[in-house]
């Protein structure tokens, strides 16, 4: 299933179709051309598996092998240990590659905010990362600069974290991200949908936004500009039936306008981590 991630314009939707249609992704893959062009699903995604299952008809075993070189595992959505909250989205990924443990029954609230946060948006999220973990939860995030990065450290200090990554596993950059992302799947797990080599895109990072979203049972936005991934974020979450909270403010500085946004559309005002866990009963 994985293998056809690597056809262009193939996303999971038309993945999920072709399952569904051929009753696996095996059958798919090795379905005669006559049937496989009688599917009913956008021509654009059938044209693109159609050329890349004819230019790389090895890719399957050839994926397989290149993740197990490099220590990646694959959880595809019929597995077990796939997290079931993921799958009550409209769209969950049909598979994701990642390194740690996961915990798919794991109670999980998500920190996310701005790249270019304040100093005291820093000290927020790194407060709150640490205190939502040591009282035995989740810390999700998107493993970005700014507001993500200090929960996902404030989370390592008392537990654990999942990481969700808009690039493909192995497409990290930096040595010294490569090594902050191997410390958090130390100490709880990094995940992608995407093929591991593939490189972030606006529309990879906002698709990247749903799945925090559907990980966990709210969200917690500490800064956010109003047009931003971080409002994304929420909305997703907000559509998905989450509790989204946001990190009261009395300014109206950029980074605030999306805060004040979200309470004014119904999002919980919260001035502590443990205005989440009463909320949500955790």
């Amino acid at each position: 299933m994985a293998a056809m991630g690597g056809a262009k314009g193939l996303g999971h939707k038309g993945i999920a179709q072709l399952v569904k249609i051929f009753g696996s992704a095996s059958a798919a893959w090795s379905i005669g051309i006559n049937e496989l062009t009688a599917a009913i699903i956008k021509p654009r995604a059938l044209d693109a598996f159609v050329y890349f299952r004819r230019k790389q008809p090895d890719a399957p075993e050839e994926l397989r092998s290149y993740c197990e070189r490099h220590e990646i595992n694959l959880c595809c959505i019929s597995d077990d240990d796939y997290p079931p909250l993921l799958k009550e989205i409209d769209s969950p990924p049909m598979f994701f590659y990642y390194r740690g443990k996961l915990q798919p029954h794991a109670q999980r609230i998500g920190i996310v905010g701005s790249r270019r946060c304040s100093l005291t948006g820093q000290e927020v999220a790194l407060e709150f990362g640490e205190l939502v973990a040591a009282a035995g939860l989740t810390v999700v995030s998107g493993a970005a600069m700014g507001i993500d990065t200090f929960a996902h450290c404030g989370a390592l200090k008392a537990g654990r974290t999942v990481a969700v990554l808009g690039c493909g596993i192995n497409c990290v950059g930096s040595p010294v991200r490569e090594k902050f992302l191997a410390q958090i799947a130390e100490n709880g797990v990094v995940i992608s949908e995407l093929n591991p080599l593939v490189t972030p895109t606006p529309g990879t990072l906002v698709a990247r936004n749903r799945i925090i979203a559907g990980l966990c049972q709210g969200l917690v936005v500490v800064e956010a500009e109003i047009k931003s991934g971080t409002m994304s974020t929420a909305n997703y979450a907000k559509n998905y039936g989450r509790e989204v909270f946001a990190v009261s403010k009395d300014n109206y500085k950029d980074n605030s306008l999306g805060i004040n946004q979200l309470i004014c559309r119904g999002a919980v005002p919260i001035k502590s981590s443990f205005d989440i866990i009463n909320r949500l009963k955790l």
